[in-house]
């Protein structure tokens, strides 16, 4: 059979790519992406990682049949398939035979229709901007959760975080409450944490982030308050807790301040980049997770094992020496990974991490 092109108008990568992933999931048919590229701050346009060891569009973090995205239409399958194209890209396949349709994208909603009037599918976003679940939380009880990062980032551009946390709660019969913290405009004392009950620093390739997110890390420790760090969040942490021994306060990432004289996080030797989806093991998870998605070109400084034993702070997941994920085992919920759980997290299938944060924040007095 020839592929089905999928020819999607969606402006923002949080939703290119959502009704081909669900079309080919439902169809256990491969998923292909004609890369898109988006006009507008979109630093995390390009972030979800896949097996076959590089980024794709943020848009497509659901999509369990994914097999590639590329740039050149030439490299498309010609059998049976599914193939998203932007649309502003569907002169580079015109030529190509192949069943066309057409994913359209309103305020809240996303349809998916041939040359008919009557959608083929059609999918609204909920509170949490799952596109993809019938899953109805509770109204029950309400968790105000602190998530860092502008709204428009987390429901526009790398939706996966905002989503797994959906998820989660979900499993669990809660609704919650999500407070943006933009890390560029906390305040120096933090206050805008008052009344969260817990915390999420997810990852980004945005370096201004940093400083915000240390900042939110330290005073997560102090207050004893549950926080789950992925990726650059685990980096902060690990930044955080490094800075609470004497003389180390200035500790910094490399990728932040290269010419800083104390580095916390450094590049590999050999300035691999570390993509993909890996074997992982952890005392935190002794369940059926035995991998985690990966993108990193920095790891935690060897050097500064002590300081962070000194803190507290252990490493409860470790691959030869590059720390995969760290915890504060006498705070009610303080642990990092170095990867992206949020990749693995699906409706029906929440992943363990973001379950056991919320149940964590639950069951703390108050």
């Amino acid at each position: 059979m020839l592929p089905t092109f999928i020819l999607d108008d969606s402006p923002v990568p949080a939703c290119f790519g959502i009704t081909a992933s669900v079309w080919a999931n439902q169809r256990k048919l491969p998923l292909w992406s004609l890369r898109p590229e988006f006009d507008g701050d979109f630093p995390d346009s390009h972030q979800h990682v896949i097996a076959a060891g590089y980024c794709v569009t943020s848009g497509l973090y659901r999509s369990n049949t994914l097999l590639q995205e590329i740039t050149d239409p030439a490299l498309l399958p010609t059998q049976d398939a599914v193939v998203v194209v932007p649309v502003a890209q569907q002169n580079r396949i015109a030529a190509l035979p192949g069943q066309r349709l057409y994913s359209h994208f309103s305020a809240g909603s996303l349809t998916l229709n041939d040359d008919q009037p009557k959608p083929l599918l059609k999918l609204s976003a909920d509170d949490v901007g799952r596109w993809d679940s019938t899953l109805v939380a509770s109204q029950s009880v309400s968790l105000p959760i602190g998530l860092i990062g502008r709204e428009a980032d987390h429901r526009q551009v790398y939706p996966a975080t905002l989503a797994a946390l959906g998820d989660a709660a979900a499993a669990l019969n809660l609704r919650l409450n999500i407070h943006f913290l933009s890390p560029a405009s906390l305040s120096d004392d933090v206050h805008e944490l008052d009344g969260l009950a817990g915390v999420v620093l997810p990852g980004g390739a945005s370096m201004a982030a940093v400083i915000g997110q240390i900042n939110v890390a330290e005073a997560t420790l102090q207050r004893r308050l549950p926080t789950l760090g992925l990726c650059l969040g685990m980096q902060s942490m690990a930044t955080a807790a490094v800075r609470q021994a004497p003389g180390y306060q200035q500790a910094i990432l490399a990728e932040v301040a290269p010419s800083a004289p104390l580095h916390s996080f450094i590049a590999f030797d050999d300035d691999h980049h570390r993509c993909g989806v890996l074997p992982f093991t952890s005392t935190l998870l002794p369940g059926p997770i035995s991998q985690m998605h990966y993108n990193h070109r920095y790891r935690f400084n060897p050097a500064l094992l002590p300081q962070l034993a000194a803190s507290g702070v252990k490493i409860s997941a470790q691959t030869d020496d590059i720390v995969e994920g760290i915890s504060r085992m006498n705070l009610p919920f303080w642990h990092g990974v170095q990867g992206h759980p949020e990749l693995l997290s699906r409706p029906n299938a929440p992943h363990p991490l973001f379950t056991a944060f919320l149940q964590a924040v639950i069951s703390q007095p108050g």
